[in-house]
């Protein structure tokens, strides 16, 4: 009996310790670094996205994944999903390249609204959670910025 309870306060012990080491753990931080159309059909586009994700941690974090939706002028464009493991070094960052694909009747609607202004930054707004090796549960992120449309958008 008395084995089982110091078997039990041991466990108790090591769960206690992996729960103080993760209570300091920051989210990732996301953003976008580009957008570029790269196929156009009747009825979709298919958009490159490269987000930058950088570790505000003192510890390297090996994302599995980023499931994120994109806003555009507080309209959300498109869902996406990255599936391969990328290493976040401690306080750095890196690139993560996904794809997104958007219906024809979407992109004109919003093309018509963003065209009011040509030439003016355009604010997104990209949330959703990081998926880390080695954690039970996603980290969330939430993060704003502009970017500017390219002058000619190259097709293939």
């Amino acid at each position: 009996m008395r084995t089982l309870a110091r078997i039990g306060v041991l466990g108790l012990l090591a769960l206690l310790g992996a729960c103080q080491t993760l209570t300091g753990l920051e989210a990732p931080e996301v953003n976008l670094s580009s957008l570029r159309l790269e196929q156009v059909s009747v009825f979709e586009q298919q958009w490159q996205v490269v987000l930058r994700a950088r570790n505000p941690n003192d510890r390297d974090l090996t994302l599995k994944s980023l499931d994120y939706e994109l806003f555009v002028n507080g309209e959300k464009l498109a869902r996406g999903l990255t599936g391969d493991d990328v290493t976040l070094p401690a306080m750095g960052d890196a690139l993560v390249s996904t794809r997104i694909t958007t219906s024809l009747m979407q992109t004109l609607g919003k093309l018509k609204g963003l065209q009011q202004e040509p030439g003016a930054p355009l604010d997104y707004r990209i949330k959703g959670t990081a998926r880390v090796k080695g954690l039970a549960f996603p980290l969330n992120f939430d993060q704003r910025g502009e970017f500017r449309l390219p002058d000619t958008v190259p097709l293939r």
